[in-house]
């Protein structure tokens, strides 16, 4: 697989942030079977992956959200942070919070957007609208998840939503009513990182795919499961350029992003 070094910067995640103890409070459930829910694409699913921004609005609408999308929806800010420019980023962050001023619950598949609407916007005294991640939002409807059969897969834990967004079992609520899950050698607070985090995508490309090998190698082969599920556009992109030059039992391993994983398995089940 080709890097594209012009898209690769467009919303790549990090580590250089404090750890955060708490976990979300969950979102209400849904009384009214047409409340409104927003939902933020975030830039590298625009690019790379137009085709889960649609599953991703349809499983919406079969939770029972009335969707609105952002028009001309831009940028979160998260990468000009993570390279230190922090007035450019606040320029940014200023415009994207007055596109949602009228938003009262905010959701998305990207967990950098995620964090950054959730604890960056609160430091630049913006008023954010009350945001969750979109498998948080899957989470709190499993009753509507119902599949006859799961089949086997294994999960790989971002670096935004688990180790510094604090929610691990989000994930794995959603993902668990429509798959068994086996766990990788490495998970949770101990997970790898994908090696897209810190810019490393756009700065250092080849030790950034060569990151995705080790994590694939190491933690996942072993296990002999060949499709793992993720919750993030960039782990999505950098693990399938890593299992793309695997060889022996890590060839053909697929990659794919959780919510659309579970669209595709009701859909599958009428």
């Amino acid at each position: 697989m080709q890097c594209d070094r012009s898209l690769m910067g467009i919303c790549i995640f990090s580590l250089m942030s404090d750890v955060k103890a708490e976990i979300d409070a969950p979102p209400p459930r849904v009384r009214n079977p047409m409340q409104e829910i927003c939902y933020w694409s975030g830039c590298t699913f625009r690019a790379r992956y137009p085709e889960d921004i649609d599953a991703h609005v349809d499983l919406l609408k079969m939770l029972g959200y009335d969707v609105k999308v952002v028009d001309k929806e831009g940028c979160c800010g998260y990468p000009l942070l993570l390279a230190g420019e922090l007035a450019a980023a606040k320029t940014i962050a200023e415009r994207t919070a007055a596109q949602l001023r009228d938003t009262k619950l905010l959701t998305t598949e990207c967990p950098g957007c995620y964090r950054v609407f959730k604890d960056e916007y609160p430091k630049m005294g913006l008023t954010v609208p009350r945001v969750h991640h979109l498998t948080q939002i899957i989470a709190q409807h499993l009753e509507r998840i119902v599949v006859p059969t799961k089949e086997v897969v294994s999960y790989h834990d971002p670096c935004d939503l688990g180790r510094l967004g604090g929610d691990y079992e989000s994930a794995r609520k959603a993902l668990g009513r429509v798959a068994e899950i086996v766990e990788p050698l490495a998970s949770k607070e101990l997970a790898n990182c994908c090696g897209a985090g810190g810019l490393m995508l756009t700065l250092a490309p080849e030790l950034s795919i060569r990151i995705g090998e080790a994590r694939l190698g190491n933690d996942f082969e072993p296990k002999g499961i060949d499709k793992v599920i993720t919750a993030c556009p960039s782990c999505l992109f950098n693990l399938a350029a890593a299992a793309g030059r695997r060889e022996g039992i890590g060839k053909g391993m697929r990659i794919m992003d959780l919510a659309s994983y579970v669209h595709g398995r009701l859909k599958e089940n009428g």
